[in-house]
């Protein structure tokens, strides 16, 4: 983890408008030498270091600023799906006006209430809630870490992924878009991975239905693939 967190310290510098968090110790804090539960603190790093590029990569077509949260949070994004209200985010500008807010862990409302799969990242339209629902989404992210990077996305984390999108009626063409530079090949729903993609570029059909993409080899170092 620590090439992910020494890329992550570099993409942080790279937001100029986040600069008084990215000097701040408090943002990794919460997974930094923590021995209770490794995986998840492997699983948020990861996360972590995917928000970041896909923010970065932003940058260059629109203004980032940097929204602090409250207390504990000023700085801290949520290590896990949180109420939005009070979390982080940044705010994405363009023209003047405010063209999407871009969520790290937001819990979302939707008509399942049985249904708690919450994206990692999520793409939410300029005039979305302090309690968003699925009518206030453009695109969702999941990110998903694996300690062997030749391993596939297994069934069950594509399926999910499928589900969720099904879920929040993402099926469809996002409401809006939005214009990545070097990552414009991922506008859409992404399951992100540093392994290798459950579906085949032979076989989409269910990446299709469920509009979904997989970005498999999303590593330092490594030429990622968008496979759907």
């Amino acid at each position: 983890m620590i090439e992910f967190i020494e890329h992550i310290n570099t993409y942080a510098s790279l937001l100029e408008s986040g600069a008084v968090w990215q000097n701040t110790t408090n943002i990794l804090a919460p997974v930094i030498g923590d021995e209770d539960n490794k995986q998840a603190t492997t699983d948020y790093i990861y996360e972590f270091y995917c928000f970041l590029r896909i923010v970065v990569d932003l940058k260059v077509n629109y203004i980032i600023e940097f929204k602090e949260g409250d207390g504990i949070y000023q700085y801290n994004f949520p290590r896990k799906a949180a109420n939005k209200k009070g979390k982080p985010r940044f705010h994405a500008w363009e023209n003047g006006k405010l063209a999407f807010q871009l969520c790290a862990g937001t819990m979302i409302n939707c008509e399942y209430d049985r249904e708690k799969n919450h994206p990692d990242i999520s793409f939410q339209l300029p005039e979305a809630s302090e309690n968003p629902s699925e009518e206030d989404l453009i695109i969702i992210m999941d990110a998903k870490f694996t300690e062997d990077p030749t391993a596939k996305l297994s069934k069950a984390e594509f399926y999910k992924f499928g589900g969720i999108t099904d879920v929040f009626n993402l099926r469809e063409t996002p409401k809006k878009a939005i214009r990545f530079d070097g990552f414009n090949d991922m506008f859409g729903n992404c399951l992100i991975t540093n392994a290798r993609s459950y579906a085949s570029s032979s076989d989409l059909k269910l990446s299709k239905r469920w509009a979904i993409k997989e970005v498999e080899n999303f590593f330092p170092g490594k030429k990622y693939a968008v496979i759907g």
